[in-house]
């Protein structure tokens, strides 16, 4: 049996896990009330740095085939995924005032969706 696909699918769902941290720990905090990240912090964190290495890794792996729209439409998705992992980061530390970080989290649950939306553009685009 051949096991090729494995590190691109182990890549794959370390990318999807990241993004469920991050996206869903902002989402619900945007929910439920900035509170609940001061003990969210560390996986937002530990999900910020999972997306980071499994995202650079796939670009990559995808980039020297890729078709012409690819790398714009990836260079937008890494801008507004930046924006969601610092975000993120900003809020997993302590220090700033609650209108400030409801501001923030909001701003980074609309790029996450975005950032969404791109990659299942990406991954559809031949």
């Amino acid at each position: 049996m051949d096991l090729s696909f494995l590190p691109a699918t182990l890549s794959t769902f370390a990318h999807i896990a990241g993004a469920i941290l991050v996206l869903g720990g902002l989402f619900r905090a945007h929910i439920s009330g900035l509170h609940k990240v001061d003990s969210y912090g560390k996986w937002l964190v530990a999900g910020a740095v999972l997306l980071v290495l499994s995202g650079a890794w796939q670009f990559v792996l995808r980039m020297h085939d890729a078709p012409k729209l690819w790398h714009a439409v990836a260079g937008i998705k890494v801008l507004l995924a930046l924006h969601v992992i610092a975000v993120s980061l900003l809020l997993a530390r302590k220090g700033l005032d609650e209108a400030k970080r409801a501001r923030l989290a909001r701003g980074a649950v609309i790029s996450g969706w975005i950032v969404v939306l791109l990659g299942a553009f990406l991954h559809n685009l031949r």
